[in-house]
């Protein structure tokens, strides 16, 4: 029990801003056990246009077949230049579901992300139809914190997933919404 414990302190950074920390890899396998758990097929990876995700799995249904492509980083400090690669891949292949996988982060840090410059982050993310998972390796769990798979069969096997980001803008983040619709009724007219 007690090296129960020190393995799960070891996992939770130390500072004000506590969070998980895990390994790419660790991620990784996590990612591939869930899809795999989702009934989906890891593929090989191979390039999308310029970017090459960390991993790329299918699932054919009576209604069609779905594919999920990823990238995989250690924190939100690496976010940005992931979310971008993945905006390529989507541009590549726009039927593809693209996913950014991270471990669970701290709560405020990731609203701040989040809405930071009037939203730009949470609203790239979702105007590219991009998707972010939080996966915890210990626990075996991955929540969809943001967007959602094309494969509707697909949500129920999240971790909570009746929670998302989506909800907190929508009630604590009204005001940012509020002023992007304005923007855009402005440039329409």
């Amino acid at each position: 029990m007690e090296r129960q414990t020190e393995g799960a302190k070891k996992r939770v950074s130390d500072g004000a801003f506590r969070h998980y920390v895990f390994e790419t890899s660790e991620l990784l396998v996590e990612a591939e056990r869930f899809l795999k758990q989702v009934g989906y097929e890891l593929k090989p990876t191979a390039f999308i246009g310029l970017v090459q995700p960390d991993f790329r799995a299918k699932r054919k249904t009576d209604s069609g077949s779905y594919e999920v492509v990823g990238l995989v980083r250690e924190n939100l400090d690496q976010a940005v230049e992931a979310l971008v690669r993945l905006a390529a891949i989507k541009a590549a292949r726009r039927e593809l579901d693209c996913v950014l996988v991270l471990p669970p982060a701290n709560e405020y840090l990731l609203i701040e992300f989040l809405s930071e410059g009037k939203g730009r982050w949470y609203f790239g993310i979702k105007d590219t139809g991009l998707m972010v998972w939080f996966c915890n390796p210990d626990e075996h769990t991955t929540m969809c914190a943001i967007g959602a798979p094309a494969d509707r069969d697909f949500q129920k096997h999240f971790y909570m997933s009746k929670i998302s980001f989506d909800g907190y803008m929508a009630t604590r983040g009204a005001h940012i919404l509020q002023e992007r619709l304005l923007a855009e009724e402005e440039e329409d007219d």
